[in-house]
Parts: C-alpha cells; structure tokens; sequence
C-alpha cells in the first residue's frame, strides 16, 4: 500500500477518534468541577456534562459506524437507503446526539436565560432540537423525503443559529470582562463546532447536490476540515465554560 493511500484510508478516522479523545478529556474536567462547585450552579454544570458524554458516545458510535461497519453516504434518488445494523448505528447517533443537545439547551434555557438573565425563551431551543431529532430519524423511514427535509433544516438552522444571539446577549449582560470574553469564546467555538457538524452531516450533502443541483464542498474539507472544525469548537467552547465557572 503506498503512503498517499494509507494516508487517506486512516487519517479521517484517526481525526474523529481525536475528536472523541478530546471530548473524553473535557468530560473528565467537568465531572471532577462538578464535584466541587456550588449547589447553584450544578444543575447547568450536570446538563453540560450530559450534553458531552451523549455526544461523546454519539460521534464514536458514528465513527464506528461509518469507517468499520456501514457507508460514508447511502443515499440513492434523493433518499436515505442505509439497512441493517447500519441504519441502527446511524438511528443511535441521532438519537444520542440529539438528547444530549435538547438536555444542554433545557437547563441553558433554564438556569442561565430564565433565572439567570431574566429572560424567557418559551423553551424554543429545548423542543426544536427534539423535534429536529425525531425528523431525522423520521427521514429513514419516509419516502415524502423533501417535506421530511424541509423540517429538518428549519428546525437545524433554529437550533444552530438562534443560539448565537442568546449568548451575544448574555455576554453583553456579564457582570465582568472575563465574563464577557469566555461567552464570546463560548459563541465563536459554538459557531465552528455547528458548522463543522452542519458540513459532516448526510442531509447537507443531500441538499447541496440533489436540491440546490451543486457540487459539494470539497472533499478535503468534508472528510478533514469537519473533524478539525468540531475538536476546534469543541475546545473553545470548554474553555469557555471552564472560565466561566472556575470561581464557582
């Protein structure tokens, strides 16, 4: 085997086990900080740490799935065509990824917008991103796959997106500039952890190139760009928090 191909056959999954590498390390931090932080504030922490041991276990079984088990894309006519113990992987990393992510934006939602800052979402963040789990799920199981489509993008973008704006503000209302900095950090590495797991995703690869009829991203950043953006967010996005709550 020449080196170019060995190259390609490991890298991308070596990337991803980073990833989860990563996210094992941040989960560690925050259940040791948990430990010793203040009744107050460890429903957020609790949350937060569920939030990362479920994507944890989300994006290793998706890992799993795809380089040793199932297929990178199976998507024949603008439908989602995976069987078997790959479809159960794939249902798995939905499933996990998605109750982790609507666990973090309850108790974000809760404790940091509602009793925190005084400000009700109406639980926007919480039941879209069940709803967007439920969708995509729902996407492997339907032949009315462009409606299916069109819910799941609406409520991605809702989910991925809307976020920005709460954390802008709940950096503008900080009590201190440290404050103020780490929920910016907290906004950039959520920005590049979303665009990273947008880009990775089956769906945008169906609606860049059956919907919108264009070539895709190009494959050097699907296959090495999406692991490197999400260990970069993913990073951030921990020091973030780490600061935020080390005086706690």
């Amino acid at each position: 085997m020449m080196i170019g191909e060995f190259v390609d056959l490991l890298l991308e999954p070596i990337l991803w086990l980073i990833v989860s590498g990563i996210i094992t390390i941040l989960a560690i931090f925050f259940i040791l900080k948990y430990r010793k932080i203040e009744e107050e504030a460890k429903p957020f922490i609790f949350g937060l740490i569920l939030f990362i041991c479920c994507f944890l276990i989300a994006r290793t079984i998706e890992t799993i799935r795809r380089y040793w088990i199932g297929s990178y894309y199976d998507i024949i006519d603008s439908h989602f065509s995976i069987t078997g113990l790959n479809l159960a992987l794939r249902l798995s990393y939905y499933i996990i990824a998605w109750s982790g992510i609507t666990i973090f934006y309850y108790v974000f939602e809760t404790h940091i917008m509602k009793e925190g800052m005084q400000k009700n979402t109406w639980y926007i963040l919480t039941i879209f991103s069940a709803l967007e789990g439920i969708f995509s799920c729902f996407l492997y199981f339907t032949s009315a796959t462009d409606w299916v489509m069109f819910c799941v993008i609406g409520f991605f973008f809702v989910v991925a997106f809307f976020p920005v704006f709460l954390f802008l503000y709940t950096a503008k209302m900080a009590i201190s500039r440290r404050q103020r900095v780490a929920w910016i950090g907290i906004t950039i590495g959520f920005l590049i952890f979303v665009l990273g797991v947008m880009a990775d995703l089956p769906e945008a690869y169906l609606v860049v190139t059956e919907y919108m009829g264009l070539e895709y991203f190009p494959p050097v950043f699907i296959h090495y760009g999406t692991p490197i953006m999400q260990a970069m967010g993913t990073v951030l996005m921990g020091i973030g928090f780490a600061v935020l709550y080390e005086n706690i």
